[in-house]
Parts: C-alpha cells; structure tokens; sequence
C-alpha cells in the first residue's frame, strides 16, 4: 500500500463531515440536471473532471436526483471528487448527498474492501453516537469489481469552523447519518461512491437503512 493510502481515509470523509467539506472551495450554486445526449431536457455543461464521475457512477446507479445541484467539487493532490445535494439545501444543512470520488493510481494498491473497511473506522473517529456498518457483499459491473456497505451514525455533530466561507464558528442539533457506499476497482484508480442521508437520532438496532430497504433507497430519488 503506498504510504498515502492511509491518509486517503480522512479524504473520504470530506463528504461526510461539514467542518471538512468547508476548507475548501464550494463550487457555485447551480441546479444540475441529468439527461440524455439526444435531448435539450436536463443536460449542464459540468466541468471535465465532474462528468467523469458521473459517467463513472451512472454504472452503479448513483446519478442525482434530476432536481439537486452540484453543490461541490475538487482536486486535492491524487484525489477528484463532486458532492450533489438538493437544489434549496447547503453543505452546511443538507438532507440528501451524492458523493463522487476518484483515487488516481490507488487501485493497485489496496482491496476495496480494505479501503470501505479503513473508512469505517476513521468514522467512528467523528460519530458521537453508534456507528452502524453492515457489508453487503460484492459485484462486478463491466469487469470493474466492487464492494458494498452500509454505513453510517445514529448521532453526528453538526459543527461548522470559522473560515472564509463561514462568518463564525456554529454549530447545530446533531443528527443521524446513513448512507450506501460503494467502492470499486478500476484498471489504475479507486472510486468512491455514496448516497446518504441526514435524518433524526436514531437507535443503532433500527436505522432507517439497512440490508431490507436499500434497494428501495437506492431506486427511489
């Protein structure tokens, strides 16, 4: 494993954790609408490096809702990645995300279930509550293997840093956190992909997603 792998585990959680998320720079607000090439309904100019995850998640079938906005994207070193959220929703307050993330060069170096494995554990980090994470197996789409989970927290704090994005230091009520992630193998990058969710407190033996409904969330946008 190369000795920037395990760093990559923080990395993943930019999706995840606000305090994170906002060291960087946000991308400017608009709604973004997925569609077919041969259509003028639901198509955006995205930058290059966002379309390709997006081509790339389409496989797993993780596009956005047709009414959220690319809220977010970067480059950091070896890593891309976007965050969609609903079109009236923050980074700092968002029900729904879409996370997209690219490993450039990772692949061989480190099993995808290591890598889901790993963030599972520096979740647990940030979770003030449970953290609830349940494997869900693996596929292959297109010759490229895959690894699923659950993950998420029934209480995650809420906190948002002062910077030059945000006034002052706050914070807000802590909320429960789930999601479905998927990680996969490409021929030279690792990806990550996850939908999740932010809802009340919830008790570690009854989160709202689970190995019973996740299809079902994963179908319904």
């Amino acid at each position: 494993m190369k000795p920037s792998a395990v760093n990559l585990f923080w990395l993943t959680l930019a999706c995840l954790i606000p305090f994170a998320s906002l060291s960087a720079n946000p991308f400017p607000a608009q709604n973004t609408i997925f569609g077919d090439e041969n259509t003028t309904i639901g198509k955006v100019e995205m930058p290059k490096d966002v379309q390709q995850l997006t081509d790339f998640a389409s496989k797993f079938g993780f596009l956005p809702p047709l009414s959220w906005k690319l809220a977010f994207h970067e480059m950091q070193g070896e890593m891309f990645m976007a965050e969609f959220i609903p079109a009236n929703e923050s980074l700092n307050n968002w029900s729904g995300l879409v996370c997209m993330q690219g490993f450039k060069g990772l692949a061989n170096d480190i099993e995808p279930q290591v890598f889901l494995d790993g963030m599972a554990d520096t979740y647990k980090e940030h979770c003030e509550g449970q953290v609830v994470y349940t494997v869900l197996g693996a596929s292959e789409v297109e010759g490229l293997k895959a690894v699923h989970g659950i993950l998420g927290c029934t209480v995650m704090p809420n906190i948002h840093h002062k910077s030059i994005f945000v006034d002052k230091t706050f914070s807000t009520v802590p909320k429960g956190e789930i999601g479905y992630f998927t990680v996969v193998s490409g021929a030279e990058d690792l990806y990550l992909i996850h939908k999740s969710i932010r809802t009340a407190v919830f008790k570690e033996n009854k989160p709202p997603l689970d190995a019973t409904n996740y299809r079902d969330f994963m179908a319904n946008n």
